[in-house]
């Protein structure tokens, strides 16, 4: 895991921020190797211009944390040019479904990192020269992945599949940040999926206790869930 550099004091120095050496070094290791989460929890409360500072303008960022012990949850964050918010799109089971939110700021989405802290996040740049259009599309399919409410399933069909989908119709390809565990259903793009293909059952954990949908145990709409169950 990338090593801390920052503290809160240390974003903004005094004087202008670009000439200071702890920004310069912090932004030459995130092109390179990420950047560790606290201090993109500290970015994140800074601001946008602190994002564009660090991360440069029109990225798009992959933030990835551990759940269930063995499984990876990915979120998308897009950082735009001076003016424009950082955006992020992240996808969560609600009663069974695979849900997306997004694009929304990064700290008024309810399913952020910054909104709930994970020790094992992991933060990288998967594409630069990532403007609005190509943002643009990214939302286009991500609200019409949310409005199909396809079954969510942990193992196979997961805001892994999600992230794997969207950054497959922008064309920058699925990235596995380094460290972590497995990237379940990262290999299910959903396009068959939202021309009415075949679905996975609905499958999800919590707790250490699973609960699948199929011929023998229907699932019911008031399956147990709650804001910490992801994948």
């Amino acid at each position: 895991m990338t090593t801390c550099l920052l503290t809160p004091e240390d974003i903004w120095p005094n004087g202008l921020p670009e000439s200071d050496p702890l920004i310069s070094q912090l932004r030459a290791r995130v092109h390179r190797d990420g950047i560790c989460a606290e201090d993109f929890r500290l970015l994140a409360e800074r601001g946008g211009e602190a994002f564009q500072l660090v991360f440069g303008e029109n990225v798009l960022v992959k933030i990835e944390f551990d759940v269930a012990s063995i499984g990876e949850h990915s979120h998308l964050v897009h950082v735009a040019e001076a003016g424009r918010r950082p955006e992020i799109i992240t996808a969560y089971p609600e009663d069974g479904e695979l849900r997306v939110l997004g694009p929304m700021g990064w700290g008024e989405s309810p399913h952020s990192p910054l909104r709930q802290p994970r020790r094992t996040q992991r933060v990288g740049i998967i594409a630069r020269d990532f403007g609005q259009e190509r943002w643009l599309k990214v939302a286009v399919l991500a609200r019409a992945i949310d409005e199909a409410r396809l079954n969510y399933n942990f193992l196979f069909q997961n805001s892994n599949s999600v992230v794997a989908t969207l950054a497959d119709a922008a064309e920058t390809g699925f990235v596995d940040l380094p460290g972590g565990g497995l990237n379940l259903g990262s290999g299910n793009l959903l396009y068959d999926e939202l021309m009415g293909g075949r679905q996975v059952p609905r499958f999800l954990v919590r707790g250490g206790t699973s609960y699948s949908a199929g011929a023998e145990s229907p699932v019911t709409d008031t399956i147990p869930q709650s804001a910490n169950t992801d994948g």
